[in-house]
């Protein structure tokens, strides 16, 4: 299935894979409080600028800053990769607006210069070490301009005396610098932590799949075996057929007939069912007629009963066919199994329904329950049955992690064990 492109919001916590495009959100999302900040700062100190130009340079910046801001919001949902040049030239162009109001606003005196350093912290944080000592150079040139040339900031014109509203400007900007830098820090950390969450998950993925196509590697030299002494059986038992003609031998024969031909089918399937998923044909069809399908073919060798209830209103799936029919069907027999520990012969039940953007198959059971190692279930080897080989769960759940869902199981109250497998929904086709 082709990939989903992903638009990022500015206004949500990063979680984009791409270490550049994850850097340029939280450069917008800050630069519009910056810009909000400097709004209401404008309305508090425009009486203090030094004229007409004074003014226009201040609202030309910000009309500039939000301009490049909604430019790159646009930007950010179709670019697949953000160059770490990019993210760099976004900081310069913040570094040089920054420089453009202090000009206007005072220069070096005004005390709100500290701001430069976040700027300096965000560049050591989201760029290469060369990189990043370009933003700093920047902020040195920048705060070296100002005393080169400025327009003053006429303080006289405010009822609070220059003393005072000069003290009041350092402790906000001491406040804001460190707010800044605080909150940023802990955005980025707490993005990490969730990148490097994911990464893990994938990782884990990964090895389930390695493991999961050495199992097929000898799946497949199993099923190669045994279709040596299939063919023979059903060979001995056509000449038996034709030998014995009285009534019994005949419904003998075809009894047996019946179950070798199981067995190939079972032979068949067994390279898709234990190896790799992908190797089975995908089709799009409803989940609940997928359900129903392993259901009649499970129901064949077994006399437990199965209620299947369907709230699915139509949801559609595009899975291996045969892989999800035998994972089903592995399911079943675990649960049939778990029942049969506790002499239950009661009915297994089999809602599936949708939730939002997934289609579920909860399969309940009244067995056993989970065993006290919980957190194995669904590795491969991993069994609690004498005669097992813990593949039926991990064939599950890979079937389900191959299409982008999931297997997890829970306890049932008052007793037994609910599995439940979700899927999502089927990519709509362009018509």
């Amino acid at each position: 299935m082709p990939p989903v492109t992903r638009r990022t919001s500015p206004w949500l916590a990063p979680g984009d894979p791409d270490e550049g495009k994850l850097w340029l959100t939280w450069l917008i999302r800050l630069r519009w409080l910056a810009l909000f900040a400097q709004a209401v700062t404008f309305a508090f100190v425009f009486h203090l600028l030094d004229g007409v130009p004074a003014l226009v340079v201040w609202g030309a910046t910000m009309a500039v800053l939000a301009a490049l801001n909604a430019w790159t919001v646009g930007r950010l949902g179709q670019t697949e990769e953000v160059p770490a040049v990019g993210v760099l030239g976004q900081l310069l162009t913040d570094v040089a607006a920054l420089t453009a109001f202090f000009a206007v606003g005072g220069g070096p005196d005004n005390p709100f210069t500290t701001l430069y350093l976040v700027h300096v912290a965000m560049g050591a944080v989201m760029l290469p070490p060369r990189l990043a000592a370009v933003v700093g150079a920047a902020v040195v040139v920048g705060y070296s301009a100002l005393f080169l040339g400025h327009l003053p900031l006429h303080v006289e014109n405010h009822s609070l005396p220059a003393m005072v509203l000069l003290r009041l400007g350092h402790w906000i900007a001491f406040v804001i610098t460190a707010t800044s830098v605080a909150v940023f820090v802990v955005g980025i950390a707490s993005s990490l932590r969730r990148r490097k969450e994911q990464l893990l998950e994938a990782r884990d993925r990964s090895a389930r799949t390695d493991r999961l196509r050495s199992v097929g590697t000898l799946a497949a030299g199993a099923a190669h075996e045994l279709n040596t002494p299939l063919s023979t059986l059903s060979l001995r038992l056509r000449r038996v057929g034709r030998r014995h003609t009285d009534p019994e031998t005949t419904r003998d024969v075809e009894a047996m007939k019946d179950q070798l031909e199981r067995c190939s089918s079972i032979v068949q399937r067994l390279l898709v069912g234990a190896g790799d998923p992908s190797a089975s044909d995908m089709e799009r069809r409803e989940l609940v007629s997928m359900v129903a399908e392993a259901v009649r073919l499970w129901s064949r060798g077994s006399t437990l009963e199965v209620v299947l209830s369907d709230e699915s209103e139509g949801f559609e799936v595009e899975l291996p066919v045969v892989a999800f029919q035998q994972a089903l069907i592995n399911l079943l027999e675990n649960a049939r199994e778990a029942q049969e520990s506790v002499s239950s012969f009661d009915p297994l039940e089999i809602r599936v329904l949708r939730e939002g953007s997934d289609g579920v198959v909860e399969l309940a059971d009244h067995g056993c329950g989970l065993p006290r190692q919980r957190e194995q279930v669904g590795e491969p080897f991993f069994t609690t049955k004498p005669t097992g080989t813990g593949l039926g769960v991990f064939v599950a759940r890979a079937v389900a992690d191959g299409a982008g869902g999931g297997l997890q199981y829970l306890p049932r109250v008052p007793a037994g064990t609910v599995a439940r497998w979700w899927f999502p929904e089927a990519r709509r086709r362009a018509v």
